[in-house]
């Protein structure tokens, strides 16, 4: 009896290994199938990928199909139809027959050959909700409270488990829309979570969502940027009429939308960030009706109102000075209440700058920094001649030179080249000449007076 059991066991044992199934690749069809012990097809080789069977028992194999992904059992039946794209989807479909888990409970998303329009699958390959959608993403969450993203009209929204539209479809990708039903999940934010998105009727005009894709902010804007960090940011950037403004999260303005460029508009609301005074805080701006410029507060207010061809930054953006070109084409110095500090006398704005230093150093209390003490070289627009003027603006050596530099040394030793009937000499803060004007050139009187202003004073 031992023997006969024995012999009954071995020749058990020799089917099972005749049975057994090993991944093979057929070199003459180029398709995978498997083959039993003896090498002899079990499976016939018909599928373009194929992985080794998985498990001890309910075994089941990965294979591609007709260009899609599905799941066979030993016996080669396709247990879990070919209708998926990935290996992986068709590796989790498996995995849920394995588990033999209600075939209804688990549903994937899935694309429908025939018009490829996507809807909702079992591990079988069934259909649980019909191909009805534009596109679809996987589920998350559990029930009752998972979603899925689907796309509908061109736009992407959410359907919860039992396939209704809890998400309006307003989101233009499917990560916003799964970021969105996150929140949906956490429902932590619903005051705060937000997202720009455009008008689906017009996707010229920019507005703001919330994680349900209703509009907290209706669409009005040219372009507003995304909101920063996990969407909880408060302000972003909106652009209207060519210009920038900040809003908060509910579309209230926190800065006018009066910046030219979207850089300023972010500096000016690092500003109201910080806590700085915004009504020491300005920025060059220009008008766009009038195209002249002047100057903002962060809140896109007019500090100094616009009316120059050009203008320059106050020092750190608070300080108590600047320069204006003003109508007559010439710049002068500024205060920062709007009053010129000096006459619009300056060729150039660094001039301009250097004159309403010498005027805010001596209001900083700087030792050196007499008032009246450097002169500047201008030309006379009626006469063309040349003189020096102070930081007011005022002539102090009235424009009768052909030519004037500006002057160089400090304090009592103070002398400038000047160009007289032809030639070039040095003048002292007087007008006077100190080095005869003999020199063909500036440069050499230059020379000149560098060797005059170490040896003379007065």
């Amino acid at each position: 009896m031992k023997r006969y059991i024995l012999i009954l066991t071995t020749a058990f044992m020799l089917m099972g290994n005749a049975l057994a199934q090993t991944l093979a690749f057929d070199d003459i069809g180029m398709k995978y199938g498997y083959k039993n012990s003896n090498g002899i097809w079990q499976i016939p080789p018909k599928f373009q990928v194929a992985f080794a069977f998985q498990h001890q028992d309910r075994k089941f194999a990965v294979v591609k199909y007709d260009g899609r992904w599905g799941c066979i059992d030993e016996a080669g039946n396709m247990i879990v139809r070919n209708i998926f794209r990935t290996q992986e989807e068709a590796q989790e479909a498996g995995d849920q027959w394995y588990a033999a888990d209600e075939p209804g409970k688990w549903i994937y998303p899935a694309e429908n050959p025939a018009d490829h329009k996507w809807g909702f699958v079992n591990y079988y390959g069934q259909w649980k909700f019909e191909p009805s959608y534009e596109g679809a993403g996987k589920y998350y969450g559990t029930d009752p409270m998972s979603f899925a993203p689907v796309k509908m009209d061109g736009r992407w929204g959410c359907i919860d488990a039992k396939g209704i539209l809890i998400i309006n479809n307003i989101f233009e990708s499917m990560e916003d829309a799964t970021e969105a039903g996150h929140q949906w999940i956490v429902g932590r934010h619903y005051d705060t979570w937000r997202i720009a998105v455009t008008n689906p009727r017009n996707e010229n005009q920019w507005g703001i969502v919330n994680y349900l894709g209703r509009w907290v902010v209706q669409p009005q804007y040219a372009m507003v940027r995304q909101f920063s960090g996990e969407h909880n940011y408060i302000y972003t950037q909106a652009l209207k009429g060519g210009r920038w403004g900040n809003i908060d999260r509910n579309g209230n303005v926190i800065s006018d939308f009066i910046f030219s460029r979207e850089s300023d508009c972010v500096y000016a609301l690092s500003q109201i960030e910080h806590g700085r005074d915004i009504d020491g805080w300005r920025l060059p701006e220009m008008r766009t009706d009038t195209a002249l410029w002047g100057w903002v507060k962060a809140d896109g207010s007019w500090a100094i109102q616009p009316t120059f061809l050009e203008v320059s930054r106050f020092p750190n953006d608070t300080g108590l000075f600047a320069t204006a070109k003003c109508e007559n084409g010439l710049w002068a110095s500024i205060h920062e209440d709007g009053r010129l500090l000096s006459k619009p006398v300056f060729t150039l704005s660094s001039e301009a700058a250097k004159a309403g230093k010498e005027w805010d150093d001596n209001q900083k209390g700087i030792e050196e920094a007499e008032l009246g003490h450097w002169l500047y070289p201008i030309q006379d627009p009626t006469t063309g001649h040349w003189g020096y003027v102070d930081f007011e603006g005022e002539w102090v050596i009235q424009p009768r030179l052909e030519d004037a530099k500006p002057f160089i040394n400090t304090w009592n030793n103070r002398v400038a080249p000047a160009k007289e009937e032809g030639r070039w000499g040095c003048i002292d803060h007087t007008g006077q000449f100190v080095v005869k004007p003999i020199y063909n050139n500036s440069a050499d009187a230059y020379v000149a007076a560098r060797q005059w202003g170490a040896k003379k004073k007065f």
